[in-house]
Order: C-alpha cells, then sequence, then structure tokens
C-alpha cells in the first residue's frame, strides 16, 4: 500500500502603505488547512495586530486558535522571542502549529529587512572591500558581536575593531 501525503507552507511579507509590514503564512497539507497574518510595526517590530484561522481537522489544542493568536500581540520580535512564545502559546495545552506560524513570520521580517544588505555583499568581489563592508555592517549593527563564530573577538572580522 501506498500512502500519499502532501505538505505546502508558504511565509510572505508585504510592506504597507502606512509603513507596516503583513507577514502572511498558510499552511495546506492533507489533513489540515492552516492561515496566520500578523500586522508588524517597524522600528520595533512589534506585532500590533493578529488573526489565525485553522481548518480541517485541527489538534483539540488548536481549535481556538483565533482566539489564542491574540495572546502575541504587543511582542516585539527580537531576543527572547521563542520562549516568550512557548509561555504564551505552548506547553501541555499549547498550541504548536502557532508557536511555529509566528516564529517563522518572525524569521520572514527579519529577512525581508537583511536581504538587500547580503545582496549587496554578494556582489562585492574584491576580498578587501567585502572585510570593509563586513566590518562597517558591525560597527552599525553591535548585537552581531560575539554572535556567532565569525564575529567573536579573535577572529580574522573583528581584529582591529576594538569594539
Amino acid at each position: 500500500m501506498t500512502l500519499k501525503y502532501l505538505r505546502n507552507k508558504v511565509v510572505e511579507v508585504e510592506p504597507r502603505p502606512d509603513g507596516n509590514l503583513t507577514v502572511s503564512w498558510r499552511l495546506t497539507d492533507d489533513l489540515l488547512k492552516a492561515e496566520v497574518q500578523l500586522i508588524v510595526q517597524p522600528p520595533e517590530l512589534e506585532i500590533i495586530k493578529t488573526e489565525a484561522r485553522l481548518e480541517r481537522y485541527p489538534p483539540r489544542s488548536c481549535r481556538e486558535a483565533s482566539e489564542r493568536i491574540k495572546r502575541v500581540e504587543g511582542i516585539s520580535i527580537g531576543s527572547g522571542l521563542r520562549k516568550i512564545l512557548a509561555g504564551l502559546l505552548g506547553g501541555a495545552d499549547g498550541c504548536s502549529i502557532l508557536m511555529d506560524a509566528v516564529l517563522e513570520c518572525s524569521n520572514a521580517v527579519i529577512l525581508h529587512f537583511t536581504r538587500p544588505g547580503i545582496e549587496a555583499g554578494e556582489n562585492i568581489t574584491d576580498p578587501d572591500e567585502k572585510l570593509a563592508a563586513t566590518r562597517e555592517g558591525i560597527k552599525s549593527n553591535p548585537r552581531l558581536i560575539r554572535s556567532c563564530i565569525s564575529f567573536q573577538d579573535d577572529s580574522p572580522i573583528m581584529k582591529g575593531l576594538n569594539l
């Protein structure tokens, strides 16, 4: 017997005329159809409005998704988000589908802002220019310091920056 299972997931970030972002997350598979939409307000990346809809066969803990998702309104996308969401949406009677949706939406928002810089860096072919651009990026975003092995104090990128 051959079993077939199909799953599609899409996350989209769309800038709005008011400066906010609409983030749409959709999951469709053979058992579940789920949609989450967030409105995120820069520069703090605060989640100001939420909507959720789960159809077909949602787990019991997710049947009140449209009410449960409201718990994340007022939360900012940033450090500690995973832990905050675990407290608001997770736990024994939590809805892991909503938690995963909000995390994936958050990743999409971060990528929305970082992608242009990454693409610009990809176009630099001279190694010295690329290193200088990376160092300037670190200066403008000090949260990167020690965030990964590339930005540790003894790495070639960090040498001479004295940050």
